[in-house]
């Protein structure tokens, strides 16, 4: 009786862990697909980007929906649809991912896919800020900066984001940082830091030119 038992418990046992694996790709498998996916799209073979971003992102996995997200978003493989991309984004977003949060916001922002809506924007770039996100939080700092989205103006406010953002290695926070140390922004004024940090910037490409205080953000469509 005990033999038959063990014999029991062990079957059930393979059918439950059976059940269980069904259906689901190891992980790295699916890591590798994401992987080669990037690729191609850095590559432009949008086809290829498709076929393998399009199961995962109906199967729910944020990275491949916010690379579907961003084929809709310019038009890559498919017809640019602004209303998809925030669709994708959205439910990346939902699942707490902060670049998905980021790229939504953006819609909001300008009205793009979906209905204008500021304290929507606020919410989803602070959400990606706390989360450690370093576009979000130079986005933060504009917004501080400029007294934007009902954020009373605060230079020191702005800096402090802006700061956190360039510690990252973010260059457009890099160049901000560098400016408000140049005219004592928010912080005194050091003209020696101030060239520390434009050095950063122009190391990823990013010159000093125009007001860095009025950055405004144009979205760019193919």
């Amino acid at each position: 009786m005990k033999k038959n038992f063990a014999a029991i418990f062990l079957t059930m046992t393979f059918f439950v862990f059976s059940a269980l694996t069904v259906g689901a790709q190891p992980v790295d498998k699916v890591e590798q697909k994401l992987d080669d996916a990037w690729t191609a799209y850095n590559i432009g073979q949008y086809q290829k980007v498709l076929q393998l971003v399009q199961p995962l992102a109906s199967d729910g996995n944020a990275r491949a929906q916010i690379i579907l997200g961003r084929c809709y978003e310019n038009g890559l493989g498919v017809p640019q649809d602004m209303e998809m991309a925030a669709k994708w984004f959205r439910l990346a977003a939902e699942q707490n991912n902060s670049e998905a949060q980021v790229l939504l916001a953006y819609q909001y922002e300008l009205g793009i896919g979906v209905p204008k809506n500021d304290a929507t924007v606020v919410d989803l770039m602070t959400r990606a800020a706390n989360a450690g996100n370093a576009e979000a939080l130079f986005n933060l700092a504009l917004y501080h900066g400029q007294g934007k989205y009902g954020f009373a103006k605060d230079p020191a406010e702005s800096f402090r984001l802006a700061k956190l953002a360039a510690d990252k290695g973010y260059a457009q926070a890099e160049r901000y940082v560098g400016a408000c140390y140049d005219h004592g922004v928010g912080v005194p004024e050091n003209k020696a830091e101030a060239q520390v940090w434009y050095s950063k910037a122009r190391a990823q490409g990013l010159e000093v030119e125009g007001n860095v205080f009025n950055f405004v953000r144009e979205y760019s469509m193919p």
